[in-house]
């Protein structure tokens, strides 16, 4: 049953397609992204739409923003009247943050985006005694987020990489006369690479992790082809290290290549330059992890480990991914931004490759 104070404007809800239309004869309909049964976002195929809103958006895939954008303005019979997408949201530190909120800050959103702050307390009418409440019985973080809307709050209970630093992320580049270093994570979705140089010379020894990549729907084609459009005049000169399991047996390929063979061959590369070995244990993974980022203040025979700013997913894992109790990373639910460790498991494999071994062994042993 609909209010007496929306009958007058809705002429009817269809229950089977979650469509409302209006006495005008303008519709809204309501679906869900249903990310993980629908990778492709084929639902917003032929959907025709002169506006969209996003409720929660920063529980939503950033694809699923752009297939917003493409899909708005198809409603020809809307007129001249502008397209707008309208999202809500609350302060996180994903791809909403990096899309809007930094942009916003540094006054550098497109032309026709906004992004409008507006927190509980703007709400005249919400008493003073509510929010005293509120501040009594949240957690710190929690009241600074969605109360106060501070984007820079979160609660971190067992950092992964707890010696992760400021101080680690400093602008470093492809530096052509290096060895280049790809260091990747084969999820189902997506993969996450890094791209880096290790190398020693004369001021000592370093670690830098220019750029890093995120391969949606797990495509092996779509790997290759990213790697050849940046680095096709490199690849001689690259070495491939990751997650071991990249070297199982596919079969799905008609002569069971594993992900780094197929890599390997439309890369043109040999055999040699594909370097793995088997994924360390987390525990141990994580105490390697942190004697890097530890011995990493430009004392003698320190490590000059940074990463660029503009890795920001790499970052995020740095300073958010949680350990359990034992040590491992905590894995089981996608959806809590501290247990996505994409790109945390990439620096962990990169750590792991012997030319960062070799270092931490030749540390180790100086014993000061």
């Amino acid at each position: 049953m609909l209010s007496e104070g929306l009958d007058k404007y809705v002429k009817d809800f269809n229950r089977d397609t979650f469509t409302v239309t209006f006495r005008n004869q303008s519709q809204i309909i309501f679906m869900a992204e249903s990310f993980d049964t629908d990778k492709e976002l084929n639902r917003f195929r032929g959907l025709e739409i002169n506006g969209a809103g996003a409720e929660e958006i920063n529980e939503l895939q950033e694809a699923t923003f752009y297939k917003l954008i493409e899909r708005s303005g198809t409603w020809l019979k809307a007129g001249n009247v502008p397209s707008v997408i309208l999202a809500t949201c609350n302060p996180t530190h994903n791809w909403v943050k990096a899309k809007f909120y930094d942009r916003w800050r540094d006054d550098s959103l497109p032309e026709r985006w906004a992004y409008i702050q507006a927190k509980i307390t703007d709400n005249p009418f919400i008493p003073e005694s509510y929010l005293q409440s509120l501040k009594a019985n949240m957690m710190p973080t929690d009241y600074q987020r969605f109360v106060e809307g501070d984007w820079e709050a979160i609660e971190v209970k067992n950092q992964f990489a707890y010696n992760f630093k400021d101080h680690h992320v400093k602008p470093c580049y492809h530096l052509p006369e290096r060895e280049l270093i790809i260091s990747m994570d084969f999820n189902i979705e997506p993969f996450a690479f890094i791209y880096s140089h290790v190398w020693q010379d004369k001021d000592g020894w370093h670690c830098h992790i220019f750029m890093e990549e995120t391969i949606e729907s797990g495509s092996i084609q779509k790997a290759v082809e990213n790697i050849k459009y940046k680095f096709y005049e490199h690849t001689w000169n690259c070495i491939i290290t990751g997650d071991y399991n990249g070297n199982k047996r596919e079969l799905s390929q008609n002569d069971h290549a594993s992900n780094f063979e197929q890599i390997r061959r439309e890369l043109g590369i040999s055999a040699r330059q594909i370097q793995t070995s088997p994924n360390p244990k987390h525990i141990n993974s994580r105490n390697d992890l942190n004697y890097v980022l530890y011995h990493s203040e430009n004392k003698p025979h320190d490590i000059d480990f940074r990463i660029d700013p503009k890795c920001e997913n790499t970052i995020r894992d740095l300073r958010f991914v949680e350990a359990d109790g034992t040590g491992s990373i905590a894995k089981s639910n996608r959806k809590h931004e501290h247990e996505r460790a994409d790109h945390m498991d990439a620096v962990r494999y990169l750590v792991n490759h012997e030319k960062v071994q070799k270092w931490i062994k030749f540390r180790q042993k100086l014993r000061v």
